[in-house]
């Protein structure tokens, strides 16, 4: 199986929404399950995933259960381990790191052509989305606020009319969920979270490539402060590592 099979298997957290997901195959429906959960931090990084109780709580038998989980694997969601089972991947300075590179490089390529390929429409649509809002310290905030961010940036990518970016732009957001997750907790505000994104807005529309490319630079720098800091201090011991009650 080459990547590209894996990517276009992929579900982003914006598709994974526990209240609406669509009828699927079984094996389907436990991937979506647990790759929310693991997503929005429900199942913490690092915490052994018990195969008996899942199996218990989800209702299925192991078969469905290791496709889905094989899948995460797939995705470096979960890690295999002979004879330990599957846990939840950590992430680390190093990895969080990397995929801030990767993030940097698509999505600063993905403002600069939307910049020159989007539609009224499009745009429109662009504007409506902007708007981000939680509460610091309330996490029971934090899945709509990481829903609605990747919603804005898979739109953007949209409108470079790319279906290969738009995978990969989707693959690095959704390895970002978590580290994302826990940088809300060092200092960002939704007033100027939402001004970022209106910002880019206002150079898409202005086709303005290299504005769209130098906004979409510095937003993405002042995420990778808040999330190195917070996968400092996770790995330090001195944040939470658990996730929404």
């Amino acid at each position: 199986m080459c990547i590209w099979d894996i990517i276009y298997k992929m579900q982003s957290l914006v598709e994974l929404d526990p209240e609406m997901l669509p009828i699927a195959t079984l094996p389907d429906r436990v991937y979506e399950v647990l790759k929310h959960r693991i997503l929005t931090c429900a199942i913490p990084p690092g915490q052994r995933l018990i195969e008996k109780d899942l199996c218990a709580e989800l209702g299925v038998s192991r078969t469905p259960l290791r496709e889905a989980l094989n899948r995460l694997a797939h995705e470096r969601l979960v890690n295999a381990a002979p004879f330990r089972g599957y846990t939840v991947t950590e992430f680390t300075l190093a990895e969080a790191r990397s995929l801030c590179e990767v993030r940097g490089i698509v999505e600063c390529g993905s403002a600069t052509l939307a910049a020159e390929r989007a539609g009224e429409q499009e745009i429109e649509e662009l504007a409506r989305l902007a708007e981000l809002r939680y509460t610091p310290g309330q996490r029971e905030t934090y899945q709509d606020y990481l829903r609605a961010n990747s919603t804005f940036h898979l739109a953007l990518v949209r409108c470079t009319h790319n279906l290969r970016l738009e995978t990969i732009v989707m693959s690095v957001l959704d390895q970002l969920q978590r580290p994302i997750y826990f940088g809300l907790d060092v200092g960002l505000d939704p007033d100027t979270a939402t001004a970022e994104h209106l910002q880019i807005v206002a150079a898409v529309r202005a086709h303005d490539p290299a504005g769209a490319r130098r906004l979409m630079a510095e937003q993405i720098a002042n995420s990778e402060r808040r999330i190195l800091e917070a996968v400092q201090a996770a790995c330090s011991g001195t944040s939470r590592m658990g996730g929404i009650s």
